[in-house]
């Protein structure tokens, strides 16, 4: 009973404690092309376009250790900072002339950066720049010639080369740079050799995709026990980032680098979904802890399985789609939650290949600490599934987060519910009603009065408190009998 009441009560920021890599120094975060994406998702970045140089100082600002960027050579010789082959509106950067990929613009409105460019940058500022040369498909030795004009312009900069890593693809550009360079970080990036033979090559650092690591993990203790630095592209979950700073890697590229660097230092918020069936449920049934948890610095986001299509009389699907979506704005405006919608339609829920893998895709891709769900006994067809839905995704995925369940309006829907948590709602009554009276259309005082508040009331007494949610707590222990589709 106290397991989810003690949790709410914990700021995971005030359990900081930074995870280390094998050698026991921090682990490093590296931002991908620069930090790109400062809104956490991969669109609608166009202030920091990938390989800009605003994303290069975007990186510096958020404290990541390092950037990395992508050199590329053009048809005449001239060095620009793209990914490639293609840019803007060229297919190819290497086959147009450096003018042609110059003159292009990237959604910030600036010019495809030169190499020169960004060399000038990386002087003003305190980050440590990873430098990537990109093959030169023109060559059969695939990335020599590139090497060679980046490392003239390297020295016509005056790099300071002790305070720049180097990582290619080419065994043959990383043992001419490990030559060149003694005392620059040199890191293949292939993944197809070991930490010894890179070592008898000259190459003291390796940057691998964390799948290698995954088919390798000794690969890092290895590398350590020779001097090497260990790197790993790119890392972008939560899980793989945890699962890789497990390892004792020195340094993680990511396209997440505030995420990643939270997760390293031990601040990153937990997060929950609230997932119900229609507009409203999230917060009749937990309204009050989710409130509780967003005090405490949890991120919070609420799952509406549908848009509450046929949820007003007298309207149509559309219509009243549209009034309970702003009501839910409203809701979570009060809650301080963000909100999801999913694709079913209110009152023709289903159970389906394709609506249990839409389910998947979202606990995945959010990758939640702990999901609260409808009960599964319940007299509401659409809120049986929504439950169904989320415990079958529970179990494909592995068990991967703890998973609740609420109750509405028991007895007339919610059935057969036997708490094993409560939650102390007294100081957040007002404010979880007034985000539940946010949905206006659901004439939300009456359904309070007769059903919602005697729960409250009722769950608070059980808890010795004024007002309580309950929760029936999804066991994750062994059990005696697998059966077949235990997995």
């Amino acid at each position: 009973m106290l397991v989810l009441a003690t949790a709410l009560l914990v700021n995971t920021a005030a359990l900081a404690q930074a995870l280390k890599s094998g050698r026991g120094e921090a682990i490093k975060v590296i931002a991908h092309r620069g930090h790109w994406n400062v809104n956490g998702k991969w669109s609608g970045n166009t202030a920091t376009p990938q390989n800009s140089l605003a994303s290069y100082k975007a990186a510096d600002e958020i404290g990541a250790w390092g950037s990395e960027f992508d050199v590329n050579m053009t048809a005449d010789g001239g060095l620009i900072v793209c990914h490639g082959p293609k840019i803007a509106s060229v297919p190819d950067v290497q086959k147009e002339t450096f003018a042609k990929v110059r003159a292009e613009n990237l959604s910030d409105g600036k010019s495809v950066p030169s190499l020169d460019e960004y060399l000038n940058l990386i002087k003003k500022c305190g980050i440590h720049p990873v430098l990537e040369v990109k093959e030169d498909y023109r060559d059969k030795d695939g990335y020599l010639p590139a090497f060679e004009k980046i490392a003239a312009s390297l020295k016509k900069h005056g790099m300071k080369m002790e305070n720049m890593t180097i990582i290619s693809f080419s065994l043959d550009v990383c043992k001419a740079a490990a030559k060149k360079y003694p005392k620059t970080m040199v890191q293949y990036l292939s993944g197809n050799k070991s930490p010894k033979e890179l070592r008898d090559m000259g190459i003291m650092g390796l940057d691998y995709h964390y799948s290698v690591f995954d088919k390798h993990p000794e690969w890092v203790s290895q590398a350590h026990e020779l001097g090497m630095e260990v790197n790993v592209w790119t890392v972008d979950k939560k899980s793989d980032i945890k699962r890789m700073a497990a390892l004792g890697v020195d340094q993680i590229t990511t396209n997440y680098p505030v995420m990643a660097q939270q997760i390293i230092n031990g601040t990153l918020p937990k997060k929950v979904l609230i997932i119900g069936a229609h507009p409203d449920d999230p917060e009749t049934g937990c309204g009050g802890t989710m409130i509780l948890m967003k005090k405490a610095g949890w991120d919070v986001k609420c799952v509406y399985l549908t848009r509450g299509e046929a949820g007003i009389a007298g309207k149509s699907h559309e219509e009243s789609a549209r009034i309970r979506v702003e009501e839910v704005k409203n809701a979570c405006a009060v809650t301080g939650a963000d909100h999801i919608f999913l694709s079913q339609i209110d009152g023709q829920t289903e159970i389906t290949k394709e609506r249990y893998d839409e389910m998947l895709k979202l606990i995945q891709s959010e990758e939640p600490d702990v999901v609260f769900t409808h009960w599964p006994i319940d007299g509401h067809r659409d809120h049986r599934i929504c439950s169904v839905l989320v415990y079958d995704t529970w179990r494909r995925t592995g068990r991967a987060f703890d998973l609740y369940y609420f109750e509405v309006m028991t007895g007339t829907q919610t059935q057969n519910f036997h708490p094993t948590d409560y939650v102390d709602i007294t100081s957040v009554l007002e404010e979880k009603h007034k985000a539940c009276w946010a949905h206006v259309s659901q004439d939300m005082p009456p359904l309070f009065e007769g059903w919602h508040t005697p729960m409250e009331m009722f769950r608070g007494i059980e808890n010795r408190c004024k007002a309580a949610e309950a929760f029936v707590r999804q066991e994750n222990g062994n059990r005696i009998f697998e059966g077949p589709d235990s997995k």
